[in-house]
Parts: C-alpha cells; structure tokens; sequence
C-alpha cells in the first residue's frame, strides 16, 4: 500500500501539480511602476512562439514587476512602423531590420529567442524595476512620434499563435481531485481486501 501512494504522490507531481519556478533574486515590491518587456513578433515565427510559450509558463511569478507587451509584425502595418523606429533608435544593422523577435527592456535589446536567454530578460526586467531612472523607450518613441501601434498583451498574443496560457489553479485542483478519488479508491480496495 506505501509503495502504492508513493508512487502516486510521484506521478501526480510529475503530471505538474508543482510547477518549477524560475530562480532569481526578487526584488522587494513596491509602488515602482511595472517595467514593460516590449516582443516585436512575427505570426508564425518560432522562436516569437519559443518567446511566448515561455513567458506564459513564467509570467505569473513575475507579474508584479513587469508587463509584457507583443507587437505583431508581419501583418499590421501601424506595428511594423513602430519597429522602424525602434530599430533606428537601437541603430539595428538594415540587415536585420525585419528580424524577429526584438525584445527590449528600457534601452536593452535582444534579438531572437532561445529558452535560455528567458533567465537573461527576467533579470534585465527586474534590474530596471529597481532602477529609479528606467525609462520605457519604446513608450517614449510612441510618444515623440505621434504613433498609433496596436499592442497585445501576453495573453493575446498567446491566443493568436494557439498557445494555452496555463492556468495552474484550475489544473492543480483537477489534478487534486483525481488523485483523492484514487487515493479513496486504491484505500477501499485494501479495506476490502483484508476483510476477506
């Protein structure tokens, strides 16, 4: 019987009962406002996608400390003039000026995503959290250029690339529940077993 629940309790955490947080020094919360990480995105490029799958896995411990705002690229015109502008103000090589993902904290800037470079933007945003002279250049380009892009947030941005923001609480609660039924069920046989 032990064995049994062992490995129960085991296949249920690996199902994701228990989600693995990223490691990083957190800031204090405080009355700063939020840091935005602008993603300028093409629809259906991969590492746009790499991008949100990750953020949507991570995003709600962080989510006191910074936004993330998605501009869709390829297809909205609006948006693709804002990454002009933004590509001048970071004097992007003209090479690479349809290249997405840019993502940019501040004045940092990357370009492309792989899985491994999420560590380096969750600490970036969370350096300028904490910085007291942050400026949100991608705002400011907005601003001194009288531009009227159309931002997403995460969530749909998500949604335009079929990506499902995970939802822990409902999905842990599932996941609790089957495993008290077949906890009840897995002890009732034993009952049973031994009154024969």
């Amino acid at each position: 019987m032990k064995k049994i629940i062992i490995i129960l309790t085991c296949l249920f955490l690996s199902i994701g009962g228990v989600k693995a947080k990223v490691n990083v020094d957190m800031p204090k919360v405080t009355d700063h406002e939020k840091v935005n990480i602008y993603l300028f995105r093409g629809e259906g490029c991969t590492h746009c996608y790499d991008f949100l799958t990750y953020f949507s896995k991570n995003y709600k411990q962080f989510k006191n400390y910074f936004n993330i705002v998605s501009y869709e690229t390829y297809k909205d015109e609006n948006n693709k003039v804002l990454k002009d502008k933004v590509n001048d103000y970071l004097e992007t090589i003209e090479k690479n000026r349809a290249s997405v993902p840019l993502i940019l904290v501040g004045s940092w800037h990357t370009l492309g995503f792989v899985e491994s470079d999420g560590i380096e933007i969750i600490k970036e945003a969370l350096k300028a959290y904490e910085d007291e002279n942050y400026v949100d250049q991608v705002q400011r380009i907005i601003n001194e250029r009288e531009l009227t892009p159309n931002p997403e947030t995460l969530e749909e941005a998500c949604t335009a690339e079929h990506i499902k923001m995970p939802n822990s609480n409902k999905d842990g609660i599932v996941l609790l529940v089957i495993f008290g039924v077949l906890l009840v069920g897995i002890g009732g046989i034993v009952i049973a077993t031994k009154k024969k």
